[in-house]
């Protein structure tokens, strides 16, 4: 029989602490070590295999780039909800002038933007290049019309008489290209519209007729055809027969507002075209042309910008009145008053027999003049008169009248 184990000297590791085992000099290692360290196991380690209860989910595949990929997807969809969110607050823009372009009818490759000038002198070449050629759909048919810029912004005058039941407004741009204006207002009793085309036109200079008279000499401009494709302004040298009286043209609406009558002898006349004076100004725009007539009407400038002027505001033109019945002074020297009716603006101010020569120290050669002169006054406006106290009187008397309104 063996004898009691010997007992570890101090400091060697006993058989539970891992040591060596001496009866067992081949064992490297002693003790117990964890199975998944081991490349052997015990039968009473083994677990039995239990099949699955249900099916069995493979774990997902990782993908290398998955994560960076999720990151940029949810990137883009923060961006697009934010911009979705900046068009949807964002307040609503106003459509743009510019229409949608077509072809002039026939297929016609006429531009007026960029029209030559056939001779039309220095003096005259700022005035030509603030006009357009405006083609319009009525109810009564088509319709040629020249536009003049009154103001910026594209913001062009012409005729009202033509564009009655208009349909559809285009200007001729670049490559006779037909672009789509739109009439801004118009006003039957002066004759005068305002339309705005989609271009910024410069504006042309306009003067007062005040200081002329028959006999003096005028430009009047007009497109014609040119020889190769487009057009051509032509400046055609004419003299005035007669300014400020009231028009006789039936193609003016009110014969009793003032106009200016020319003899240019134009090869065409389209309604709108502007008369010059001797410094290029405008002072007058073409009313609708009568066939065979030899006198040419046009609307003075006085009353084409004051107008205009209305219109571009917004406001309705409604004029303001003396309320005053009168007649030309004989040789252009004022407008005499016939009868101050009770109860009008001129009540207490004015008297009949007495002539009015200026209306805020503008010149008033006839009655048309005067009533042009206050056309374009709101009512309530306050005036000042130049006043004689009968034809041919020396002196004037300064008068203050507010203006109403027609009755």
């Amino acid at each position: 029989m063996s004898g009691p184990p010997e007992e570890p000297e101090s400091g060697d590791p006993g058989r539970d602490e891992g040591g060596a085992d001496p009866d067992e000099p081949e064992s490297p290692l002693r003790g117990w070590i964890d199975p998944e360290d081991r490349l052997w196991r015990h039968p009473s380690e083994q677990v039995p295999a239990v099949g699955p209860a249900g099916p069995v989910l493979s774990p997902p595949v990782k993908h290398r780039y998955r994560g960076l990929l999720m990151v940029f997807i949810a990137a883009a969809a923060v961006a697009a909800v934010g911009a979705f969110l900046v068009i949807l607050l964002s307040p609503a823009s106003q459509p743009p002038l510019r229409g949608s372009a077509r072809n002039a009818p026939g297929g016609a490759t006429l531009t007026t933007l960029t029209s030559s000038m056939n001779g039309v002198p220095a003096a005259a070449q700022t005035a030509a290049k603030s006009m357009v050629e405006l083609q319009a759909t009525t109810a009564h048919g088509p319709v040629t019309l020249i536009g003049v810029a009154v103001a910026e912004g594209g913001m062009v005058v012409t005729t009202a008489n033509l564009l009655g039941g208009v349909e559809r407004i285009d200007m001729v741009g670049p490559g006779g290209k037909l672009e789509q204006a739109s009439v801004v207002g118009s006003d039957a009793t002066s004759n005068i519209a305002l339309v705005n085309v989609p271009a910024d036109v410069p504006v042309a200079p306009f003067s007062d007729d005040a200081a002329l008279g028959g006999g003096a000499p005028d430009t009047a401009l007009a497109y014609v055809p040119a020889s190769g494709p487009g057009v051509a302004l032509q400046a055609t040298p004419g003299t005035l027969a007669a300014v400020a009286t009231g028009s006789t043209s039936a193609s003016c609406p009110d014969s009793g507002m003032a106009a200016i009558t020319s003899s240019p002898g134009l090869s065409t006349q389209t309604a709108g075209e502007p008369l010059l004076n001797a410094s290029g100004a405008v002072i007058g725009i073409l009313c609708q042309p009568v066939p065979g007539s030899s006198a040419v009407t046009f609307l003075p400038t006085q009353l084409v910008v004051g107008v205009a002027d209305d219109l571009r505001s917004g406001n309705p033109v409604v004029p303001g009145v003396l309320g005053v019945q009168g007649s030309d002074v004989p040789g252009g020297a004022g407008a005499k008053l016939m009868t101050v009716p009770t109860g009008t603006p001129a009540w207490g101010h004015l008297q009949a027999g007495e002539v009015i020569t200026a209306v805020n120290e503008l010149p008033v050669r006839t009655f048309a003049e005067l009533r042009a002169r206050l056309y374009v006054l709101q009512p309530g406006t306050p005036v000042t008169l130049s006043v004689q106290d009968a034809p041919g009187t020396s002196g004037a008397t300064s008068v203050g009248v507010t203006l109403g309104k027609s009755s």
